[in-house]
């Protein structure tokens, strides 16, 4: 059982803790879960393009892959691998964020493994549901897998595009198409409806709420598209993932996500690396470097991918 406990809080990490709870966590609380008001949440994406942070050292295009707008991330110095991919699905409750939000890490991944990152922009809440931002997912992994380019590719995300990312192995596996490399997961949402008595109300997360992801729950079955396979990401068929690595933070309520999906997997037999990092903020890797932690869990999942990436140039090669 693969279980990774890394302990310590750097001194970054703790005032974005503190950050969080004073600023967001209000906010989130008092933030009314209605249709009219995830309008304005669609504005961090603008703002993160207006802002337009591009790395030094990553060629960004904007694309479409079967009718789906991606950011596509290639390393322009040292070794490039031509032979594998990632498809990143970017964090946002399935509401806001986009591929702006989340460009520091997909350029992090794309700059570490010398692979091409395509960071989706799939659509969210309020036009769509969540069946047809698993579709658009989907689609653009099939387009990257089948296009006879790429031999590796993997899948991942954060939060609600950890989710993503685990229905595209799913239905990857349904669809007996090429099955991804590797699974990662920062702090993946994988279980979207919240019960009585759900341990995760046990947990005082720094600023997500059980009782909001409860509210948004009923907004997910807006369609077009309908949710294929299962609902809850950590009742998947462990013969369908691939290895996989999953990161969370001890003191956030989607721990126990990371928990139920390495303690499935592993109960399965199929590798799952799961590290906890103390204390934390949500999806904290997207800050790519910007914390000791961040930087740590990155790292962390370059080495896992590379060497799952190698392993499945080995089998191919066999």
């Amino acid at each position: 059982m693969s279980v990774t406990a890394h302990t310590g809080v750097s001194a970054k990490s703790a005032l974005a803790i503190a950050g969080a709870r004073l600023f967001l966590k209000p906010v989130i609380h008092l933030y009314p879960v209605r249709s009219w008001s995830f309008a304005p949440l669609a504005l961090v994406e603008g703002i993160a393009n207006l802002i337009g942070w591009m790395p030094g050292d990553v060629e960004v295009e904007r694309i479409e892959l079967a009718g789906v707008p991606v950011e596509r991330l290639v390393p322009t110095g040292g070794d490039v691998r031509a032979d594998a991919a990632i498809c990143y699905y970017h964090g946002g409750a399935f509401l806001t964020g986009g591929p702006a939000t989340h460009r520091r890490v997909a350029a992090a991944l794309a700059r570490a493994l010398g692979v091409t990152v395509f960071n989706v922009d799939y659509r969210q809440l309020p036009d769509v549901g969540v069946g047809t931002s698993v579709d658009d997912g989907y689609r653009v992994y099939r387009a990257v897998a089948d296009s006879g380019r790429y031999g590796q590719v993997a899948v991942g995300g954060d939060s609600a595009g950890g989710y993503i990312s685990a229905k595209v192995v799913e239905l990857a596996w349904l669809d007996a198409a090429a099955a991804p490399a590797a699974y990662f997961g920062f702090s993946p949402l994988l279980a979207p409806t919240v019960e009585d008595g759900d341990p995760r109300y046990e947990i005082d997360d720094a600023y997500i709420s059980v009782g909001k992801l409860r509210g948004l729950r009923e907004f997910f079955d807006r369609g077009p598209d309908e949710l294929r396979g299962s609902d809850d990401a950590t009742e998947i068929d462990p013969a369908a993932f691939p290895p996989a690595i999953v990161v969370a933070c001890t003191e956030e309520m989607l721990r126990v996500d990371a928990e139920r999906l390495h303690a499935r997997l592993d109960e399965a037999g199929k590798p799952c690396d799961l590290h906890l990092f103390d204390g934390g903020v949500h999806a904290f890797p997207v800050l790519a470097g910007a914390t000791a932690e961040s930087g740590k869990a990155v790292q962390l999942t370059v080495a896992y991918l590379a060497a799952a990436f190698d392993a499945a140039m080995s089998r191919r090669a066999a």
